[in-house]
């Protein structure tokens, strides 16, 4: 039963962390400012290759409850929503003034 648990516990921050990843992904890609586009690009790489720990890239589908550090990527992807949401905040101030 812990196990169940823990399972569905780790599919649900799976969702967490693609939908960070959609909302970061979305935010950047919309902007017209291209530091705020190569921002969200930049980090979400830099984000996910330190989630391998490999530079090489190799695709091993798993399922959710299975993949492990989910906590952890789920953290990072909430720092880089925050900044990505402040550099657009600030790029539309900047096309204002």
């Amino acid at each position: 039963m812990q196990s169940l648990k823990r399972n569905s516990g780790n599919v649900e921050l799976a969702r967490k962390c693609l939908g960070l990843i959609r909302d970061i992904a979305d935010r950047c890609a919309s902007s017209s400012d291209t530091e705020v586009v190569g921002y969200g690009l930049e980090e979400l790489s830099q984000v996910l290759l330190e989630r391998t720990g490999r530079g090489d890239r190799a695709f091993e589908p798993i399922p959710a409850e299975e993949i492990s550090g989910l906590a952890a990527l789920q953290e990072e992807l909430e720092f880089v929503n925050i900044v990505s949401q402040d550099l657009c905040a600030a790029a539309i101030r900047a096309r204002c003034n």
